[in-house]
């Protein structure tokens, strides 16, 4: 590795019976029987569900700091940034409870990215003060604006445009206000939206999460890139938008996430991993563009584990960045690996 103190700053954790998650139900009816917890699972989340995360998903089990370790162990990860994982909430401070549990955990996040409902306007500040005074910790927010118009594609957002809407620009508003930055997931026809934003309240450091995802780009997914032709399109709409959002200097992104079912590579249908050389060559054309236009200065490489597990080990994804980026210099690894989460996050 480039830096011996690597930073990944965006993974998930959760513990299926002790974190309220919408599977928490099923995990406590199957209780150490991982087999009938998958089958139950399976036969209750809805088909789009499914597609996103893959069949062979471990997100129906737990993931806690040593599973993390484990997985990661021959890349030299020091710290890591958790982001929120869809902790159920029955009353808008219930998000709060994610942090409470992270903050108690051994060898938990050095940085933790909260959710709050940004659709409340004003009042999502009394959420992030919650955050704030449950952790030290606390960086950030995130409420996923993911929306899809193919009915195949699942969603995380509640409309397109949600974040065009008052409530969520004056709950964007609070993050500056808080002193809080913003993880924006959107997918690739909301990367828009996402400058947007940063043109509503630049005081606000905002970091794109996997580069927009943009759907079918790797290969056919609910009837998204069926054909080159329509690939293309989609990657020269993706690429376009990205390079307007980095015209906006307080505005990073995350190199992740690429490995997610949605984007259409289709190896959560395989059993091993893709080989290095295999990862370099699909994900290469969307690498050398972020970095293109962001610079390494703000782009960090993340993981997304264990959602990318369904696809690929970390050693191997790992070895496909290094490859990827073996001409840049000792300065621009570092910050790709390491600064650039540490200035964004704040770490110390």
């Amino acid at each position: 590795m480039p830096v011996d103190d690597v930073v990944d700053p965006h993974i998930h954790l959760f513990d299926l019976l002790g974190t309220p998650r919408p599977m928490q139900p099923i995990g406590k009816m199957f209780r150490g029987n991982d087999t009938l917890v998958r089958a139950a699972a399976l036969k209750a989340m809805p088909a789009a569900t499914i597609a996103y995360f893959g069949e062979r998903t471990d997100l129906l089990g737990d993931y806690r700091p040593t599973d993390f370790r484990t997985d990661s162990a021959s890349s030299r990860v020091a710290r890591y940034v958790h982001i929120e994982a869809g902790w159920s909430d029955k009353t808008p401070m219930d998000p709060v409870g994610e942090t409470v549990w992270l903050d108690a955990l051994p060898d938990g996040p050095a940085a933790i990215v909260g959710h709050a409902d940004l659709t409340r306007g004003t009042a999502a500040g009394a959420v992030m003060r919650g955050h704030l005074e449950a952790s030290h910790k606390v960086r950030g927010i995130r409420h996923s604006m993911s929306w899809h118009e193919a009915g195949g594609v699942m969603d995380f957002g509640t409309a397109k445009a949600m974040s065009r809407m008052s409530g969520y620009r004056a709950g964007f508003d609070q993050l500056a206000v808080h002193g809080l930055s913003f993880d924006a997931w959107c997918f690739a026809e909301q990367i828009p939206h996402v400058t947007e934003l940063a043109d509503h309240n630049p005081d606000v450091p905002i970091v794109l999460c996997h580069l927009g995802t943009p759907v079918g780009i790797g290969g056919e997914f609910a009837g998204i890139g069926a054909t080159p032709a329509e690939r293309d399109l989609i990657a020269g709409r993706w690429r376009d938008a990205l390079a307007d959002l980095a015209s906006r200097p307080q505005v990073s992104a995350k190199i992740s996430g690429l490995l997610m079912p949605a984007l259409g590579f289709g190896h959560e249908h395989t059993e091993a991993s893709p080989s290095v050389d295999r990862l370099a060559e699909e994900l290469g054309p969307m690498v050398e563009h972020a970095l293109a236009v962001f610079g390494p200065d703000r782009c960090m490489f993340a993981s997304n584990f264990p959602v990318d597990r369904v696809s690929s080990d970390y050693e191997t994804v790992t070895r496909a960045m290094l490859q990827l980026t073996e001409s840049l210099d000792d300065a621009a690894q570092a910050a790709l690996w390491r600064d650039t989460a540490v200035r964004f996050y704040r770490l110390t």
